[in-house]
């Protein structure tokens, strides 16, 4: 009776203990991880080190294809950082206290499609991230300190990487760099920033644009200085997206001047330039998978001939082993017998030469 007293004092203790601190019968029973953790994803092999406090990246296996280092305390990317991981895909960096990222940081990954630093402090970003050649999906969200040179960011022109999607939302951006043309750009968020000028011509040089979040970044714009932008948007089916819209539909925005046929004529040509570069890019993928399947198919037919040439010659063999295997030996039925093969042979070939 005494031991079932002390018992429940103790589970009572226990439950009073875990309560105070506020956590649950899930945290409690859920072993927290020390260590990063090997799992398949997508048909993709990935590490996956997030929130594990780390301040650099352990060994890993060198064939992960999704590396999740988020929410850990990395400071800075070294040019060795990811040489034993060639084929990372999909890299997540975010929050964490990156400020530094050495130039050829991310030079080995060639096939990286995915890359994503959001919520970190970058005093400066390489422009070697633009030249990726697989790089499809950039964030930059949340780095209050990019804009210090961001902005005077000297990029190789024309950026390399097919971007499709790019987020520089809430980096303090004064004004937008200069990217020059990026043919391939579906999604643009340039959004909770501190813009003092928005150009049209900027997005005349995204062709495949459909579309992009201005919210909370306009603020400080004069209403007539947006007409160009917003007019050009309406006129290329760009889709925008604001927090409040009421400063469109004012009678102030309406009688704005409107664009003039040269400044519409300067924007359709930079928009044809681009428009090509698209077409240049989209013909050479498919003239590379048209090669790639006239070379699967003629892999595939030397293999099968090959195959059909082994098969052939097993079969001839095969055809080749059978009359000898026909001819067995007679074995004699006593020993008298045993030298009886000599002159049946030399009869049997006297009758032949007869």
């Amino acid at each position: 009776m005494y031991r079932v007293k002390v018992d429940s004092l103790m589970l009572l203790l226990w439950a009073s203990c875990t309560v105070t601190r506020g956590i649950s019968d899930v945290e409690v029973l859920t072993p927290k991880l020390t260590r990063c953790s090997h799992e398949r994803a997508y048909d993709m092999y990935g590490a996956y080190c997030g929130g594990l406090r780390l301040d650099k990246i352990p060994n890993l296996k060198s064939s992960i294809e999704i590396l999740d280092f988020s929410e850990n305390r990395l400071n800075e990317l070294q040019a060795d950082t990811f040489t034993n991981y060639p084929n990372i895909k999909f890299l997540y960096l975010t929050e964490n206290q990156l400020y530094r990222i050495d130039k050829d940081a991310f030079a080995p990954l060639v096939y990286l499609q995915t890359l994503d630093l959001s919520n970190n402090v970058i005093l400066e970003l390489p422009e070697t991230v633009f030249q990726l050649p697989s790089l499809r999906n950039l964030y930059l969200k949340n780095n209050p300190l990019l804009h210090l040179s961001i902005s005077n960011l000297e990029i190789r022109k024309p950026i390399k990487a097919p971007l499709e999607l790019l987020d520089i939302s809430n980096c303090k951006l004064e004004r937008l760099p200069n990217w020059g043309t990026i043919p391939n750009l579906v999604k643009y968020n340039i959004s909770h920033n501190q813009l003092k000028t928005i150009e049209a011509q900027h997005f005349a040089s995204m062709c495949a644009l459909k579309k992009v979040d201005i919210s909370k970044s306009i603020e400080e714009i004069k209403t007539c200085d947006l007409k160009p932008t917003i007019s050009w948007f309406q006129i290329k089916a760009i889709s925008f997206e604001l927090d409040d819209y009421s400063k469109l539909n004012t009678e102030e925005f309406n009688d704005c001047p409107s664009m003039t046929g040269n400044d519409l004529e300067i924007l359709n040509t930079t928009h044809h330039i681009c428009r090509s570069m698209y077409l240049k890019f989209h013909n050479s993928i498919t003239s590379r998978r048209t090669w790639l399947t006239v070379i699967g198919g003629l892999a595939g037919f030397l293999v099968c001939f090959m195959l059909l040439l082994y098969l052939m010659h097993r079969h001839n063999v095969a055809q080749t082993k059978e009359p000898s295997e026909k001819i067995k030996k007679v074995t004699p039925k006593n020993e008298s017998d045993k030298h009886a093969s000599i002159p049946i042979l030399n009869e049997t070939s006297d009758v032949s030469r007869l």
